[in-house]
C-alpha cells in the first residue's frame, strides 16, 4: 500500500508499505479521506515525534477486514475512526483529563510505526481497544465521507468551550482562522455566543465573517489589543483562545483581556514557539491561564450529533482536497506565512 512516512522535519516521503495484518479483534480500513489536523501540521514540523511514523488521525473509509470475534461491524460498512480511547477508568480520565490517560497515549490506529494515527496511508488497522470501546461510527447514508472528518475537530472545539464555561452571550476572542479556529467559530453562533477573530489573512478573516464571527482583525496590526478593546467599549475580552501556536497571538491576548478573565490555549506548542511569560501579568489582573488537548470523550455524542444533522456548514471550511502523493506540497502551503488554507482533505484512495 502507498503511505505518506515521516522521515524527519518537514520530510514526507511517498512509499511503499506492507499492509497491516488483521488481528483478533482488530479492524482493517480503506481509508477514503482523512482530515489534516493542526497536531499533524506540528509533527511534520518539528522533531516532537522520531521518524519513521505515518500521521492522521481524522481518519474515515470503508471495512476491508474483521478480525475474529469482531461481531459490531462487518466488511463494507462504511465509518469514521477515532483514533484514540482512553481506559475511562483511571484518576485523568475520571477527572475529564482524557488526553493524560496512558491507554489513550499508547494505543492509536496505525499503518505502521506505532500509534499515530495512520490515515496518510490507504489502509489503517484499528486496534482491538478502539474496536471494542466505540472507536467505530457507523456513517448514516446521508452523511458524506468528507462531513464525517469533522467529528474529531468538532470534540475538540466542544473540549474547548467546555473548559471555558461557555454560556450564551459571553464574547470570545479566537486568536488564529484555521480549521480550529473556524470550528469554533460555528460553535460559537450555534450555542449563542459573540465571537471576535484575529488572523494575519485577510481571506480567512472574511470567511470568519461570513461564518458567523461579529468582527474579525487582522493580527499583523501592532494595535490588536487596541481594536478589541475598542470593540468591546474599553473593557477588553473575558475570554480569549489561542488556536496556533504564536508569542506575538499569546501577548496580543493578555493585552486584550479583562481583569479575572481567561486565556485558554488549545494549540500545541514547538518548544521554538514557546513564550516566555512574566507570572506577574497573570497576576495582577487575576488571569486564568487554562489548557485544552485532545477529544472529551463526555462529550463525543454532541459532537456526532452536530457533524450528522448538518444544521452547521463545517464542509465549507475545507479549502484544499488532494491526493495522497500530492500532501507534502499542500502543507507546504498550509504552513506558509499568511496562508490562506483552512483545512486540507487527504484521498489515498
Amino acid at each position: 500500500m502507498k503511505a505518506q512516512v515521516f522521515r524527519g522535519v518537514d520530510r514526507l516521503c511517498y512509499e511503499d508499505l506492507p499492509q497491516p495484518i488483521v488481528e483478533p479483534g482488530e479492524v482493517l480500513i480503506n481509508v477514503e479521506a482523512t482530515g489534516v489536523s493542526p497536531q499533524d501540521l506540528r509533527f511534520v514540523k518539528s522533531n516532537t515525534i522520531e521518524p519513521p511514523c505515518v500521521f492522521g488521525s481524522e481518519i474515515v473509509g470503508t471495512i476491508a477486514a474483521v478480525g475474529e470475534g469482531v461481531t459490531q461491524c462487518w466488511e463494507g460498512q462504511r465509518v469514521a475512526t477515532i483514533a484514540r480511547i482512553p481506559c475511562m477508568r483511571c484518576r485523568e480520565c475520571l477527572a475529564d483529563r482524557f488526553s493524560l490517560c496512558l491507554t489513550y497515549q499508547q494505543i492509536a490506529t496505525t499503518a505502521g510505526f506505532g500509534p499515530f494515527g495512520g490515515g496518510f496511508a490507504e489502509v489503517v488497522k484499528v486496534p482491538a481497544h478502539i474496536v471494542k470501546h466505540g472507536g467505530l461510527i457507523p456513517l448514516p447514508g446521508h452523511v458524506t465521507f468528507d462531513r464525517a472528518t469533522f467529528i474529531q475537530g468538532t470534540n475538540a472545539c466542544l473540549n474547548a468551550l467546555d473548559r471555558v464555561r461557555y454560556r450564551p452571550g459571553q464574547l470570545v476572542w479566537i486568536l488564529g482562522a484555521g480549521s480550529i479556529g473556524l470550528t469554533l467559530v460555528l460553535l460559537a453562533k450555534h450555542f449563542g455566543l459573540k465571537s471576535i477573530v484575529s488572523d494575519p489573512n485577510v481571506d480567512r478573516l472574511d470567511f470568519a465573517l461570513d461564518l458567523g464571527a461579529d468582527v474579525a482583525f487582522c493580527s499583523d496590526s501592532d494595535d490588536l489589543h487596541t481594536k478589541v478593546r475598542a470593540f468591546t467599549d474599553g473593557r477588553g475580552v473575558e475570554t480569549a483562545v489561542l488556536t496556533q501556536p504564536s508569542q506575538v497571538d499569546f501577548f496580543h491576548a493578555l493585552d486584550g483581556l479583562q481583569p479575572g478573565s481567561q486565556l485558554l490555549c488549545l494549540s500545541d506548542y514547538a518548544l521554538e514557539d514557546a513564550a516566555v511569560l512574566d507570572p506577574l501579568s497573570l497576576t495582577r489582573r487575576q488571569i486564568d491561564l487554562l489548557s485544552c488537548s485532545g477529544l472529551s470523550f463526555r462529550l463525543q455524542s454532541m459532537a456526532i450529533d452536530l457533524v450528522f444533522d448538518y444544521r452547521l456548514p463545517f464542509d465549507a471550511i475545507v479549502s484544499d482536497r488532494v491526493a495522497l502523493a500530492d500532501l507534502p506540497e499542500a502543507i507546504a502551503r498550509s504552513t506558509a506565512e499568511k496562508t490562506a488554507t483552512r483545512k486540507i482533505l487527504v484521498y489515498p484512495q
